[in-house]
């Protein structure tokens, strides 16, 4: 009997999908620290986005047959999902989408050359931001949206397309044995390479657990349950330059709990996600902020930037 993906094939999209999935928490590492060093208001998260369908298309490279790309999509989400990934399963919908745009991309376009992964690679990547449009919360201003749309589309022509084919081409032998080309696309993986391992090995912290620690009399470390017995509720809307959540009744644990139980001796308190990246806040104004069950800072009275999600670490400074 003969079946459509062979043994061969299968093993390659585990391997592919599994790379996928557990690089997506980096991927995002990355986009922030280009927000820091760039100053960019609306976060920087498009100008990577690209390397998340890097892996779907380089899987379609490899294997050359039309479903792969959605087949690698929703395993890369699943195992996305239950490493710890912040969209729960709405991750499943989204990456699955993206990889059955890039399947009909090639199925659509039969010419297998750098041109068509790069339609694939920017149509596919750019394809989120109107996913989260339409599900999560939008954009206010249509031409912010526009620009997040198109610096998604660059980014995956760079990173998923061109880069795909090119990391293509050199592990199917087809690149010159010294080019251009092949040194820099090896470099490129090079730092990816050792930003990851350096990612992973003294930032990234996956753990339900939130760590208190700085200038405080006891540090300390929690689950959400422990302070379960103080929830309260706060009605906010979040309010960030180009994005608005209306007025919703949050409830979650206070900060200023959590902090008189520390002992706060400083000034600043730092809240730090898992990716990296960390807001400040004056001690003296965060008594309406809380911390809910999924670990998101509901930040009341300050611009959505602050309100910070996957968090890990609260620093007084």
């Amino acid at each position: 009997m003969n079946y459509y993906f062979k043994t061969n094939d299968l093993v390659k999209i585990a391997i592919i999908s599994a790379l996928g999935g557990v690089s997506s928490t980096y991927i995002g590492y990355l986009g922030n620290l280009i927000n820091r060093f760039l100053g960019v208001p609306f976060g920087a998260g498009q100008f990577m986005a690209g390397l998340h369908i890097f892996w779907i298309i380089l899987g379609f490279g490899l294997i050359k047959k039309e479903g792969t790309c959605t087949m690698i999509g929703v395993l890369k989400a699943l195992v996305e999902l239950f490493s710890g990934g912040k969209l729960g399963v709405f991750v499943i919908l989204l990456s699955g989408v993206q990889g059955l745009i890039a399947d009909i991309i090639f199925l659509i376009v039969r010419r297998r050359n750098v041109v068509t992964y790069a339609l694939a690679g920017g149509i596919s990547t750019a394809a989120n931001v109107l996913i989260f449009q339409i599900f999560f919360v939008p954009y206010t201003a249509y031409h912010f949206f526009l620009l997040i749309g198109l610096i998604s589309f660059i980014s995956g022509v760079a990173f998923a397309g061109i880069f795909g084919y090119n990391v293509l081409n050199i592990v199917e032998g087809r690149e010159q044995e010294y080019s251009i080309k092949k040194v820099t696309t090896l470099v490129v993986c090079g730092a990816l390479m050792v930003g990851g391992v350096y990612y992973y090995s003294f930032v990234y912290e996956g753990s339900e657990r939130i760590q208190v620690g700085g200038a405080v009399l006891h540090p300390f470390s929690f689950y959400y349950q422990d302070f379960q017995d103080v929830e309260t509720v706060v009605s906010a809307e979040m309010v960030g330059q180009y994005k608005y959540e209306p007025e919703t009744e949050y409830t979650g644990v206070p900060l200023t709990a959590i902090l008189e139980k520390a002992g706060l001796q400083g000034t600043t308190v730092r809240i730090t996600a898992g990716d990296g990246y960390s807001v400040d806040f004056p001690a003296d104004r965060i008594s309406e902020c809380i911390i809910t069950q999924e670990r998101r800072l509901i930040a009341k009275g300050y611009e959505g930037s602050y309100w910070v999600q996957d968090i890990v670490e609260i620093t007084v400074l």
